[in-house]
């Protein structure tokens, strides 16, 4: 049995939980899953995937997992300080859904909005991959481009696919390393130009946050199918806002868009990636002033 270890930084808050919503953890399950879901938009091979991941009984061809995923060493930075929402600002599109995810009652708080439920930043672990079984030489390829792109553009928990659950893998920090070959895949990265970066994840989750809701959102409506994903009938995001930190400890945030026939239903798919009319360049969108009351 062969051994690969990473040591794994959170940078954004992590809403990653077990049946118990309020309490916070990271799940071995979680990651897998990730890593499945990476797996599949590099070598959409169903009979690939399961010699790595197993299939159950019934398929036509049954097998054990090759992949056994572990976490270890898991140090917490502190109880996370849950942040005060407001409506009107552009980081409320990412809050909000975290904070009544679990609940039904109008105007209450989820289980998920509270200190113990998020993984606060600056928290780290060890993930540990085992491999039971060599695999083939297109197999190892396929899955160590999958995991490249997992450790440099891949997140954990609620609200994934809006930057929430961001991590920092020290080996594996630029995805500007496999940019080329995630294209080829059918990937499209926009990273966001701002000289400097910012200082915190804080301002980049703000930064993007407006860029999603009063650039990418104003055009495309949750209601509607889109890439962006669609409300009724579910259908998850095939864009993906992340934020990354820099060697230096700043931080900045880049949009990848995954290759629509492998991730959206047919009525949310288009001939064209939308990220391929974006240019996150210059000053960060803004929504209309707010009215005051008199």
């Amino acid at each position: 049995m062969t051994r690969e270890s990473f040591k794994i930084e959170i940078i954004t808050p992590c809403f990653c939980a077990g049946a118990d919503q309020s309490k916070a953890e990271i799940r071995p399950a979680s990651i897998r899953g990730q890593l499945r879901w990476w797996f599949r938009l590099i070598d959409h091979n169903p009979k690939h995937e399961s010699a790595i991941f197993g299939s159950v009984s019934g398929d036509d061809d049954c097998s054990a997992s090759a992949l056994s995923v572990r976490v270890s060493d898991f140090q917490s930075s502190g109880r996370w300080p849950v942040p005060s929402i407001n409506q009107n600002e552009a980081e409320n599109y990412i809050w909000h859904y975290a904070s009544v995810s679990g609940t039904t009652q109008r105007g209450a708080k989820g289980p998920r909005w509270q200190s113990q439920a998020a993984i606060t930043p600056g928290s780290t672990f060890v993930l540990q991959l085992l491999w039971r079984r060599k695999l083939s030489v297109e197999l190892a390829a396929n899955f160590s481009l999958a995991l490249r792109g997992f450790l440099c553009l891949g997140t954990l928990g609620l609200r994934g696919t809006r930057g929430l659950g961001a991590f920092y893998c020290e080996v594996e920090r630029d995805a500007r390393a496999i940019e080329q070959e995630l294209k080829e895949r059918g990937f499209v990265l926009r990273w966001r130009e701002r000289s400097g970066g910012f200082g915190t994840y804080e301002e980049a989750l703000r930064d993007y946050a407006s860029w999603l809701r009063h650039d990418f959102r104003k055009s495309f409506k949750a209601k509607n199918p889109s890439p962006l994903g669609t409300s009724i009938p579910r259908q998850a995001s095939a864009i993906r806002f992340r934020c990354f930190k820099n060697d230096g400890g700043r931080f900045g945030w880049l949009a990848y868009e995954a290759p629509h026939s492998r991730v959206l239903g047919q009525a949310s798919g288009r001939v064209r990636p939308l990220l391929e009319e974006k240019a996150l360049v210059g000053a960060p969108p803004v929504g209309p002033a707010l009215r005051k009351r008199f």
